[in-house]
């Protein structure tokens, strides 16, 4: 299975079961710039405790063998990376602040006949600027050059809470990235 097949599996399958995702990393940043070789789809997705037997049965809805240890895992975590017919699908958890506003600043973008919501061009900066692999500071310098009108001020303005609750140097690397671009 190709990573667009996967992004449309979920997407049907998160859709049936009433789970809102977003849409990050290579494929998040392939809408916003030139399309870029992944390996992987990455989605945060918004969803209580309460709720994980529903996240549970959209995931396996969509491919995945989920057990309920990986269930209680990806609640005592941000992250889980499953496997659905040999694609890497990352999952994260939306847990911070930052997450809950890059969804109400998710756009709707239509991909293969459904619409998609994917993070906006800032708040992938955001998540690139926190994992800061090299691939990472590739994509940003990209999305700074190739997107018109992104907001500095906004993606400045997360700096500092980012780096409380990461201890990340977002403001070293956000320096690093501007000299990039």
């Amino acid at each position: 299975m190709n990573l667009v097949d996967l992004l449309c599996r979920v997407s049907d399958a998160f859709e049936r079961n009433k789970i809102d995702f977003i849409l990050l990393g290579g494929m998040g940043v392939s809408v916003w710039s030139e399309p870029r070789l992944t390996k992987d789809c990455d989605i945060v997705v918004r969803v209580r405790k309460s709720s994980q037997s529903t996240l549970k049965a959209a995931l396996v809805d969509a491919g995945a063998r989920v057990t309920a240890l990986e269930m209680r895992l990806l609640f005592g975590r941000p992250f889980m990376r499953l496997q659905i017919n040999g694609t890497k699908l990352d999952v994260h958890r939306c847990l911070s602040p930052h997450d809950r506003a890059a969804f109400e600043n998710s756009v709707g973008v239509q991909f293969e006949g459904r619409t998609v919501r994917v993070a906006s061009a800032e708040d992938l900066v955001l998540y690139k600027l926190q994992a800061w692999r090299p691939q990472d500071r590739l994509d940003i310098t990209k999305l700074l050059a190739d997107v018109k009108g992104v907001k500095r001020a906004y993606i400045e303005s997360w700096l500092d809470p980012i780096r409380s609750a990461t201890n990340h140097p977002m403001w070293d690397r956000w320096t690093d990235a501007i000299r990039g671009s």
